[in-house]
C-alpha cells in the first residue's frame, strides 16, 4: 500500500521560546506548514483546492505536549490523515526531537464548498478517504 506520511522539519528559534522552553503556540504555524505539505504530497495543493471552491476549515484541535523543547532543538514532523468521516477528517502531526516524541497534535477539518451562498459541509473526497485508509503510520504513533 502507498504511504501517505509527509515529513517536514524545523529548528526552534528565539521567537519560539519563552524563559523556560518552547512557547506552546509555536507549534501552530508548523502544523499549518505541514498540512500544506501533506496536501501537496497527496497531489491536491491547498491553493488549487481554494481556487476551485473547496475549503478545509479547522473545527477542533487537540495538543499533547509530551517532552520539553528548547532553543536550537531540531524538530522532525510526521503528518498524515489519521481518520476520515463523512464530512470531516483528522490530520495528525507528530513532532520529534531526536528520537523522542515531544508533541502530538490532532486537527479536525471539515470539507466544505465555498461557492454560492454560505460555506456548507460536503462529503470528504475519495482521495482523502484513501489516504486515511492506506497510511502506514510511524511506529511511535501509538506511543
Amino acid at each position: 500500500m502507498a504511504q501517505h506520511v509527509t515529513q517536514t522539519s524545523y529548528r526552534v528559534g528565539m521567537m519560539d521560546v519563552d524563559l523556560v522552553q518552547i512557547h506552546f503556540a509555536s507549534y501552530l504555524p508548523w502544523v499549518d506548514d505541514a498540512f500544506s505539505a501533506l496536501l501537496e504530497d497527496l497531489a491536491h495543493p491547498l491553493q488549487d483546492l481554494l481556487a476551485t471552491g473547496w475549503g478545509t476549515p479547522v473545527v477542533d484541535l487537540h495538543c499533547s505536549y509530551r517532552s520539553p523543547v528548547g532553543l536550537g532543538d531540531r524538530l522532525a514532523t510526521s503528518t498524515w490523515v489519521e481518520r476520515a468521516g463523512s464530512s470531516s477528517f483528522v490530520v495528525r502531526h507528530e513532532f520529534r526531537c531526536e528520537e523522542r516524541v515531544v508533541a502530538v497534535i490532532d486537527v479536525t477539518h471539515v470539507w466544505i464548498t465555498t461557492g454560492e451562498g454560505s460555506p456548507s459541509p460536503r462529503p470528504v473526497p475519495a482521495w482523502l478517504l484513501e489516504a486515511a485508509r492506506t497510511t502506514a503510520r510511524p511506529a511511535s504513533a501509538d506511543a
